[in-house]
Formats: structure tokens, sequence, C-alpha cells
């Protein structure tokens, strides 16, 4: 049993430079360059309700994922059979990857709720994983823990009904909430935390209140035409990747300790996200106002 889950020889004979080029595609897919990315571009463009929602399951998930790691610290696979120079020093149990993709993937699928979208999903979920493998980035154990853990997340996000919390409660409860989970984890955590946890926090902070105050004031929906959200998807993920650059020259200059300047930056994003970028949006007229957030390009069921 202990072959099967660690030993991964029986990846090498398997490797040629096509499925290389394969492997390396579907292994972005879950970097955060790619999420960071995808989540604000579905929000802006596609459904904002369903992405919100999700970028607060991936947000809780990498934390998850980076607890996870530092408690059992468990190595990934010899450097000999590596191909994926960009994990660093990392360790290796549960896979991030193929719990993003199952968190990322599973979840859209739960909420548009097509046949054929849950078959595109599960492929690219499996191709993930796969790709850990061939990669030698991850062992079999890693990848199943991973799957394992993505799932039962959903699991718990499925049976939360009330999404409207930031909207209808009192905007100290879900604030506090992930801030007194932000300082309790760097706090107790094996170790010293990894700087991207307060930076989570921060997004999941920075998000909220975003999201509350986007939808009392702007409520921007996506009923325009196909060509105008596409534009908004262009120009929104060029701002992004402006947006990000600036934060980085802005943290390098500032002295600050990392942990505070990652929180920092994780409530600048989430704000940008969910209340600056839309706002900008509407005044180009590029999504509409006080229209709803359903006029999607698949049905999305409503989910709570």
């Amino acid at each position: 049993m202990y072959e099967l889950l660690h030993n991964l020889d029986w990846v090498l004979p398997l490797r040629s430079p096509g499925l290389t080029h394969v492997a390396n595609g579907f292994t972005w897919l879950g970097y955060g360059t790619f999420l960071l990315l995808a989540i604000p571009l579905g929000l802006w463009a596609w459904n904002k309700g369903t992405f919100f929602r999700l970028l607060v399951l991936i947000a809780v998930s990498a934390w998850l994922n980076a607890l996870f790691k530092d408690y059992f610290q468990d190595p990934r696979p010899p450097l000999e059979l590596r191909m994926d120079d960009r994990v660093g020093e990392s360790y290796g149990l549960p896979s991030g990857h193929t719990q993003m993709a199952v968190v990322l993937w599973l979840w859209l699928a739960y909420e548009v709720r097509r046949l054929w979208f849950w078959l595109v999903c599960s492929v690219i979920c499996l191709g993930v994983s796969l790709s850990r493998l061939y990669l030698a980035a991850h062992d079999v154990e890693d990848v199943l823990v991973g799957a394992a853990l993505g799932g039962v997340t959903l699991l718990v996000f499925a049976r939360i009904k009330d999404w409207a919390l930031w909207n209808k409660a009192n905007l100290a409860l879900p604030v506090g909430l992930a801030v007194l989970a932000g300082v309790a984890s760097v706090a107790l955590w094996p170790g010293k935390a990894p700087e991207y946890v307060p930076m989570f926090v921060g997004l999941l902070v920075g998000a909220g209140l975003g999201f509350r105050i986007e939808r009392q004031t702007i409520d921007f929906g996506v009923e325009v035409a196909v060509w105008k959200r596409a534009l908004a998807a262009v120009i929104g993920s060029v701002a992004f990747l402006l947006f990000q650059k600036g934060l980085k020259a802005v943290g390098a200059q500032l002295p600050l300790e990392p942990l505070y300047w990652q929180a920092l930056r994780g409530l600048s994003m989430g704000l940008f996200i969910t209340l600056v970028m839309p706002w900008v949006l509407v005044k180009m007229r590029l999504l509409s106002r006080h229209a709803g957030e359903t006029a999607a390009p698949a049905k999305v069921a409503a989910v709570g």
C-alpha cells in the first residue's frame, strides 16, 4: 500500500513532450495566477452571486490547505522526478491543485446544474489531479487527500443556506468572524504562519465589505450585450493585473511587517474585485445597474 501511495516510478515511462504540454496546461488551472483572474472575471461578466460565493470558498479552501500542509509537513516526491519547479520548498500533503480544482469546478457545476457542465468540470478536475502526478509535484496520497478535503469543504458549503449573511446580518458579525479566525490561525499555527494566510483573511474581509456596499449602492448586473460583457472582462483583467503590480510596488516601499502588509494587500484586492471595478465598469456602461445578477451564459440555479 505504501508503494502505491508514494512511489511514482510508474509515471516515467508515460512521459512525452506532447503529454508534458497537456499536463502543464492542466496544472496551470490550479495556480494562483489563474484563480486570481478567473474568479473576478466571473464575478464581473457572468454571475456575481455565484462567483462571490466561489471567492469565499476558494479563500477558505486555500487557508485549510496551508494549515494541513504545515501540520503534516509531508515532503513532496524526489526532486529528480519533479517537472514543476514552481512549488518551491512547500510540503506536499494535501495537494492544493487537486483541492482547488475540486472546489472550483465542482462548485460551478453544482450551481449551474447542467449535465454537460458537470461532465466538463469533472474532466478538468481529473486532468488537474493527474497532471500533479505526471509532473511528480505530488504522490497519490497527496492527490487523494486533496480531493477528499475539497469534497468535504464543498459538502459543508452546500449545506450553508444563509448566503445572505453578508447582506442581512450586522456587518460586524461576518467581518468580526473573519478577523477572529485570522488572528487565531496566525497565533495557533503549527510553526510560523505563511504570509499568504493573513492575505486570505484580508481578502475575505475586503470582499465581504465590498460586496455588501456594492449591493446597497450600485447593485450591478450583466443584462447587457455579450460584447459588452466580453469587453468588461478584458478591461477588468488588465486593470486587476495593473492593480496587483501597483500593490507590489507600494509594498516594497512601506515599512510594514510582512503579515500586516499581506492582510492589507488582501483587503485591497477584495475591495477592488467586489466594489471598485464593478463601479468603474458600470460608469463605462459595460455593466447594467440595479438589474439583478442572473444573466449568465448558462442558467445558474439558485443556491440557498
